[in-house]
């Protein structure tokens, strides 16, 4: 039996040497072979370097080169590429248990589950007292997920059986990290349920999330809220096929709300961190902005498809 790791980075070499240090610590139980497959989507650091010279232990380290711009471009050459039966998806900005690769693919490889959602966590020195539960999913952490009966996936912790890339392929390219930024992972998701697969909780196999600390920051905050709210927009009109009715409107209603609070709540303004009254209506704006953007396009998908028709 074989398990696949899929980890796609770009310029982030010193996160990436962390995360593959944490793998060292991995063990696999006797019977299984694992392979990492690091795809560096067009770094200019010493990204490859690093991949070259890491020691995972027992897991067969792969650098690969995707030089189209976009996480998701990276994520589907892993998934062309990959050997395994079980196929585990991650970032390079995480620390991972030593039981990890089983937790997440035991299940897969004893055909007990074909999807398995796995649990992420916030880094102990990133947890601020103003964090909600909403701030920090919007940080992957997994704590939103319904235990027992998941909905969704963590993308940086989520594993599948191979087999279901015969009905889901794989990833859109125009979401995730260069593209418009979120939703590529929420989108598989539900193309994995709209096939008719259920996921099995594994919530308590947990990573830990070491982002960036000036994600912390309110400008990251906004920036966030508009990408996801774009990102949303996509898969609003392309997958679930919203009607685009008043779009105009609805862009200067969104705009007129966002000023007014702002004008009335500067106190509530901090250089780290955002309330959620300001991030709802940053992402309610950019959910009616790039959905009047992308309005005047033809859908790429069939309602709820399970690929892309153009």
């Amino acid at each position: 039996m074989k398990a696949s790791i899929i980890l796609v980075t770009r310029n982030r070499c010193a996160d990436l040497r962390k995360t593959l240090e944490s793998m060292r610590g991995v063990v696999l139980p006797d019977g299984l072979e694992a392979e990492l497959l690091v795809v560096d989507n067009g770094s200019s650091d010493e990204t490859a370097e690093v991949v070259r010279r890491a020691d995972c232990g027992r897991l067969e380290v792969k650098y690969m080169l995707e030089s189209r711009t976009g996480k998701s471009h990276g994520l589907n050459l892993g998934i062309e590429r990959c050997e395994g039966d079980a196929v585990v998806f991650t970032d390079d900005d995480i620390r991972v248990p030593s039981n990890w690769v089983e937790g997440m693919c035991g299940p897969i490889l004893r055909g007990d589950a074909k999807v398995v959602a796995g649990g992420m966590k916030l880094a102990p020195h990133l947890l601020r007292p103003w964090m909600t539960p909403t701030h920090r999913s919007w940080l992957a952490a997994s704590e939103w997920l319904t235990p027992g009966n998941p909905e969704s996936l963590v993308g940086a912790n989520m594993a599948v059986s191979r087999e279901v890339f015969a009905k889901v392929p794989g990833f859109d390219p125009e979401l995730g990290g260069g593209g418009l930024g979120f939703c590529e992972d929420g989108l598989f998701a539900d193309q994995l349920l709209a096939a008719g697969y259920t996921f099995s909780d594994h919530t308590d196999v947990c990573i830990e999330h070491h982002l960036d600390p000036s994600r912390l920051l309110r400008t990251s905050w906004l920036d966030a809220a508009r990408r996801r709210g774009e990102s949303q927009a996509y898969r609003g009109h392309h997958w679930d096929h919203w009607n685009c009715r008043f779009g105009a409107l609805k862009v200067l209603r969104s705009k007129t709300r966002l000023a007014l609070w702002r004008a009335l709540n500067k106190d509530k303004i901090t250089e780290e961190g955002c309330t959620l009254e300001e991030l709802n209506l940053v992402f309610d704006l950019g959910t009616v902005t790039g959905h009047l953007a992308q309005s005047g396009r033809p859908r790429n998908y069939e309602h709820h498809g399970l690929r892309r028709i153009r």
